[in-house]
């Protein structure tokens, strides 16, 4: 369904990978006009291309304007036709073969027809397209597609892919040969107008091919104005007065804020799939001393930092509550493959020294504030990179810089502005820690193949590994890939328990809390399914509408 994405604010974002401008001429505005529905995007989509989409603005933007031949439903998780009138995948998960509906229109009038659906898969799977999503066909490079009517479209796999219709639900489908991005769509709305640092409007698409029970025409809603707001203060005075419709993810204080003003607007849906999580840069390429690179690479040393910090404290005071103590990458809130065997989270100050110990590290000094020594005599001392504007994650780093004290380890902090950071993550590997949120928006471990895999350019600590660097890196490759094809749940959940085990172990991810899925949403605004996987309270867009307003 969804990839993991790299949260820059509470709202769900993740790595920068390509930009395309699409200026337009108009004023900025704080509201959508008419009936429309207003809320705040953030930050700037990185790019409008569907098939290049690997943030979350980004990927907001294409659910909300891209056709797609399956949808899954977000409330129920099942996969739905949508273009595609209905479908089979082979018994064997190789095959999956679509029989699209009669009549499909571009949103500029133009039939939509199998050879744009193939035309569009297959930029898709291209290596020059380097297109996020082709990882989830393990081997994008051997995939087939053909048309052999006007109407069907066929997928063959080399070898079989676990609920492979799932992938569908975010391979956009455009005309073919002419990349539209955003502004000739198959879904509900399309890209209007876009004004960089200020808003993305979207506008009903004419030609949507569904309608409700009764026959009028979907969605009901006639634009979107997805304002650029960087201030959760900006966000929660435009929803009280009424400018917007929603609050996505507010922060733990304005949504307590929210809470006792306007009580009914305030939904707290519990643990979310998401991590906030530290890791440590193993990049070879990184610009670092030889001796930061092997603390780096050091289990003892990870698990030690780890078992450092008192999350409860993390989820107290930088939460507000709204949060739980996180120690793997599967939330307790994903009952299907989350681990409970799994050790829970707990500070142990005395075993933390005792690992340190084992590593070589060794204790200077007297007093409240001993300096760590690592085995060659270099204080042990490094910057922690985080994005600018975020509360709860600033509040955290503070409370890490306190807890490592006691290792006698000396923390400063780093704050940048998303772009600056993920110019460092993806492509400098400038940075020694970083604290950021992970966006896990598909309970299925499938999502995370972008983040698992060592060659993929997302695998954080060291991205983009020609062949493992670890044993156990390649062993969790070969677990993924396993449970990717295994025949049964039972054998994919074997395999996944066995990467959660791994990663407990080795701490590549010093996983800290699962964030609480947080929604502000209007009264008036009718039709609304809260869901914790992404888009959240925007996923059945096409049947929203204000009270009274609906055609």
């Amino acid at each position: 369904m969804k990839r993991a994405f790299f949260s820059p604010r509470s709202r769900l974002a993740a790595p920068l990978l390509s930009v395309c401008l699409l200026l337009v001429a108009l004023p900025a505005r704080s509201q959508a006009p008419g009936p429309g529905l207003a809320w705040s995007l953030g930050y700037d989509p990185e790019t409008f291309d569907p098939a290049k989409v690997d943030d979350q603005a980004s990927e907001l933007v294409r659910y909300l304007t891209a056709g797609v031949l399956l949808r899954v439903n977000r409330a129920t998780g099942a996969v739905e036709p949508s273009l595609a009138e209905s479908w089979a995948v082979s018994p064997d998960g190789r095959t999956a073969t679509f029989h699209l509906r009669r009549g499909l229109l571009f949103s500029d009038g133009l039939p939509l027809s199998a050879a744009d659906v193939a035309w569009s898969i297959r930029r898709v799977l291209a290596q020059e397209t380097a297109a996020p999503v082709a990882e989830e066909f393990l081997r994008p490079r051997e995939v087939s597609v053909e048309a052999p009517d006007a109407a069907t479209v066929i997928v063959r796999l080399p070898a079989r892919l676990v609920e492979l219709d799932h992938i569908f639900d975010e391979v956009a489908i455009e005309p073919q040969n002419r990349p539209s991005a955003a502004q000739v769509t198959a879904g509900p709305f399309r890209l209007a107008a876009y004004q960089r640092g200020q808003f993305v409007r979207l506008e009903r698409n004419p030609h949507y091919w569904k309608h409700d029970a009764s026959g009028a025409p979907l969605p009901y809603l006639p634009s979107l104005q997805l304002d650029i707001v960087a201030s959760d203060e900006q966000d929660h005075l435009r929803f009280a007065r009424g400018q917007y419709g929603l609050l996505n993810q507010p922060s733990p204080d304005y949504f307590n804020l929210l809470a006792r003003t306007m009580p009914q607007a305030a939904h707290d849906l519990g643990p979310s799939l998401n991590t906030e999580q530290l890791w440590f840069n193993q990049a070879p390429t990184a610009p670092l001393p030889a001796y930061e690179k092997q603390w780096f690479a050091t289990t003892a040393f990870r698990v030690a930092v780890s078992r450092a910090i008192h999350r409860a404290d993390l989820v107290r005071l930088a939460y507000a509550g709204h949060a739980t103590p996180a120690y793997g990458f599967i939330s307790p809130a994903n009952h299907a493959w989350y681990d409970p065997r799994l050790e829970a989270p707990h500070e142990d100050v005395t075993a933390a020294r005792a690992l340190l110990a084992s590593a070589g590290f060794r204790r200077a000094g007297s007093g409240s504030h001993p300096v760590l020594l690592d085995p060659t005599g270099h204080p042990v001392r490094f910057s922690i990179l985080t994005n600018a504007g975020n509360a709860p994650r600033a509040r955290m780093a503070t409370l890490i810089q306190q807890d490592l004290q006691a290792l006698g380890i000396e923390t400063t902090l780093v704050a940048l502005d998303f772009p600056a950071l993920m110019e460092r993550l993806m492509h400098t590997q400038n940075y020694e820690a970083c604290l950021l949120g992970l966006a896990n928006v598909d309970p299925d471990p499938n999502a995370a193949m972008n983040l698992w895999l060592s060659s993929s350019p997302n695998h954080q600590w060291s991205p983009s590994e020609k062949v493992p660097a670890t044993p156990w890196e390649k062993q969790i490759d070969v677990a993924m890939r396993a449970q990717a094809t295994a025949p049964t749940f039972a054998e994919r959940l074997r395999a996944v328990k066995q990467v959660q085990a791994i990663v407990a172990e080795q701490q590549p991810f010093l996983y800290l809390v699962y964030p609480n899925v947080l929604y502000g949403v209007s009264p008036a605004l009718a039709g609304v399914q809260l869901s914790i996987l992404q888009p959240g309270a925007v996923w059945n867009i096409d049947t929203l509408h204000w009270a009274k307003r609906k055609p």
